[in-house]
């Protein structure tokens, strides 16, 4: 049971008896079952939803000091090699996009259009709608946490309107 990284890492490191059930602090975050300050599963959450922990995947830095596993020899890349990085989709963009410093932000546009603002080891909580989510983490250093703006229907709202009304 866990997130879909934790299946592609889990199935990807060995699978049943041998994979590596982990789950990055970015992907985490947003099933709302992490704590934000302890980047640990939350247990009262945890209690109100009767989800045991044993069930959950290891919660990991996005980028580890030691890869996560090896490929398998005989899976899909016919090869062993590091696992050695997750980020979630709008985590992965402010990180590739190198947003590395306090109030750095990018914004993506596709189906949706997404704001992340980087708020660096500081946990803000907006006044204003916004998510406050972790941004990144880096192995032996403290989480880096943001503020999310989204709206989720953005592509496809500017698609409808070209393909029905012309515009």
């Amino acid at each position: 049971f866990g997130t879909i990284d934790s299946w592609l890492i889990w199935n990807l490191t060995g699978g049943a008896g041998k994979g590596r059930q982990v789950t990055d602090v970015t992907n985490a975050s947003r099933t709302l079952l992490m704590n934000l300050k302890t980047l640990q599963w939350d247990k009262d959450m945890l209690d109100i939803l009767a989800i045991p922990k044993s069930m959950l995947p290891e919660i990991v830095p996005s980028v580890p000091g030691e890869p996560y596993g090896l490929t398998r020899g005989d899976g899909p890349f016919a090869a062993e090699i590091p696992v050695a990085g997750v980020l979630g989709d709008q985590h992965a963009a402010l990180f590739g996009q190198g947003c590395f410093s306090p109030g750095t932000s990018k914004n993506t546009y596709g189906t949706g259009c997404f704001l992340l603002l980087n708020t660096g080891e500081r946990i803000i909580h907006s006044k204003h709608g916004l998510i406050t989510t972790v941004g990144y983490q880096q192995a032996d250093r403290p989480a880096v946490y943001a503020l999310e703006g989204s709206i989720a229907i953005t592509g496809a709202l500017v698609q409808w309107l070209r393909d029905n009304l012309g515009l």
